[in-house]
């Protein structure tokens, strides 16, 4: 897939998905001015409650007068939500089927992370972004800490930073391993995940 194929879709989604908000609202609102007393305040919880359920709610409890509901908005919602249904079913096909997604700067596409406790892992489809997190770590965890990481294309390089301490290493074909740091000392180590057009990547550090 080229990078602008990607990005089209990419663009496609988030304008329809956009568009079928929008007119979700304005359904809202003139539905409201028929069946409702207070259109505005469904139309303001309509627009800031998220995922659609302020639209859920106003239907379901909103409607307080038993009137027919305004129909002139129904047919572009439906037209966009379709448009959303095909341009994200595309989106999320090329990004999870195609074996050659493109790699644009700063961006990640398909990453999954998991910051929980002790661990930090990562996976994605491709990467040209940096990632960051700093942790806490004891003298054992120190002596603990441990990389394992692999990508198919490109390179992955982990940045320490511990004052002025500081050290790269190259972890695109790195087996588990536990990390020698004479230089670092328990305390705060910020760490940096430097993507160079990686892609199809798993990395896992443990302390």
């Amino acid at each position: 897939m080229t990078t602008a194929l990607f990005i089209t879709l990419a663009v496609i989604t988030v304008l329809s998905a956009i568009a079928l908000f929008v007119f979700i609202c304005l359904y809202v609102y003139n539905d409201a001015l028929v069946n409702s007393d207070k259109p505005v305040l469904w139309l303001l919880i309509t627009i800031f409650t998220p995922n659609l359920f302020g639209f859920l709610i106003y239907m379901l409890v909103g409607r307080s007068k038993d009137r027919k509901p305004v129909r002139k908005f129904k047919l572009p919602a439906v037209i966009s939500g379709i448009i959303v249904l095909i341009a994200t079913t595309a989106f999320t096909a090329s990004v999870f089927i195609s074996s050659d997604i493109p790699v644009i700067n700063n961006v990640s596409v398909g990453m999954v992370t998991n910051n929980i406790g002790s661990k930090w892992e990562v996976s994605y489809k491709s990467s040209g972004e940096t990632l960051e997190r700093t942790i806490a770590v004891t003298d054992e965890e120190l002596n603990n800490l441990t990389v394992e990481a692999s990508c198919e294309e490109g390179e992955m390089y982990l940045l320490l930073i511990q004052g002025k301490n500081a050290e790269v290493i190259d972890i695109t074909d790195f087996p588990e391993s536990k990390l020698t740091l004479p230089d670092f000392t328990a305390g705060n180590i910020k760490l940096s995940l430097y993507n160079e057009s990686a892609k199809n990547a798993k990395i896992k550090i443990d302390w």
